[in-house]
């Protein structure tokens, strides 16, 4: 089962090694997995290192995986590959009060989403790719690192990577599509019947309020829904407290259970958070509380349906408040609009 696209396994066939290195939070990892993907379909053979990608190892079966890389790896890693394009802001790279990157940036190609070091471009010495490589390879250096043109305003995240691999590594077909595939063993698992609810994210300033999570959930509940909740295995202790068994709260300790679980849904809620993107990839509808009122926010989730819920007013400037300006009813209402397609099509 194909998650997000009719991308297909394609056998490598320039017998050049590329290795590219994630972000290291899941969300920005999933979104700059377009770029290998896209590698991996031009014939380049291609490793991912990262713990997100690697956790996933069974749903991209275009890529080779590994964990993310040691701060000691660094230094020896581009000697192992033909060509190298490493994460900016990747775990191990700044440690202990050392930036590993002006070093390693005459052997490697730094790229980022949105934080990138303009001092990183212009430093890859091409005379450092294999001499038999090199005309092929030297097209897949960008002349800036930056994913994301702020020349091109409305375009998700997602696109921004599309728009960085045409402009920038010579892929003029680039798509969307990170070849993220279903498992068979988890395919068959059942139909899609679930409200899944991620109440949490990677940032408190992001979070609606937990107790309208929880509202949303008793109204659905009501309704004949079945809910159920995700939340990270460091907050697991502290939203089991506040479920105090009322709904499940589903183990997902790494990327690929929570992959599972949002298989069995029929929509996601959640705040701008990994989980978003990660159901998006998968072809799950997702209503996605924001904390700007902001329709082309880049950092949506940019795959599949998505409905950004927004403050009533403009609170930007007061981030403690905006939680209390987004209503259950608003976040329902998305919610019932995506399931009232969904039955009408079924």
């Amino acid at each position: 089962m194909q998650a997000n696209g009719e991308s297909h396994r394609v056998k490598s066939t320039r017998d050049a090694k590329v290795l590219f290195v994630t972000p290291g939070k899941l969300g920005d990892s999933l979104i700059s997995l377009v770029i290998p993907a896209n590698l991996a379909r031009a014939g380049f053979d291609v490793t991912v290192r990262g713990d997100c990608a690697h956790d996933l190892a069974d749903w991209l079966p275009e890529l080779q995986t590994g964990p993310r890389l040691s701060t000691e790896e660094y230094a020896s890693i581009p000697d192992q590959f033909d060509y190298c394009l490493i994460d900016s802001q990747a775990p191990g790279l700044q440690s202990d009060g050392v930036d590993l990157r002006p070093a390693l940036a005459h052997r490697a190609v730094f790229f980022s989403l949105a934080h990138h070091e303009k001092s990183l471009d212009g430093c890859f010495d091409r005379d450092t790719l294999p001499a038999d490589k090199r005309d092929l390879l030297q097209e897949r250096v960008p002349k800036q690192g930056l994913l994301r043109d702020k020349t091109k305003p409305g375009l998700t995240m997602v696109e921004h990577a599309v728009d960085f691999c045409r402009r920038e590594l010579s892929l003029g077909e680039a798509q969307a599509d990170i070849g993220l595939a279903v498992p068979e063993d988890v395919s068959a698992q059942g139909q899609k019947e679930r409200i899944i609810i991620s109440p949490t994210s990677g940032k408190a300033r992001k979070n609606w309020l937990a107790g309208r999570f929880i509202m949303l959930a008793q109204q659905l509940q009501e309704t004949g829904q079945e809910c159920v909740f995700t939340v990270a295995p460091s907050e697991a202790t502290e939203w089991t407290e506040r479920l105090g068994g009322r709904f499940p709260l589903a183990q997902t300790p790494n990327a690929a259970a929570l992959a599972a679980l949002l298989t069995s849904a029929r929509a996601l809620v959640c705040n701008d958070s990994g989980a978003g993107h990660l159901a998006s990839a998968l072809g799950v509808p997702v209503v996605c509380v924001i904390p700007r009122r902001d329709s082309d926010y880049a950092w949506r989730p940019g795959w599949g349906a998505v409905a950004l819920v927004s403050p009533v007013l403009p609170v930007r400037g007061l981030s403690r408040l905006w939680p209390y300006f987004v209503s259950v009813k608003q976040v329902r209402h998305s919610l019932e609009s995506f399931l009232k397609t969904a039955t009408e099509t079924s």
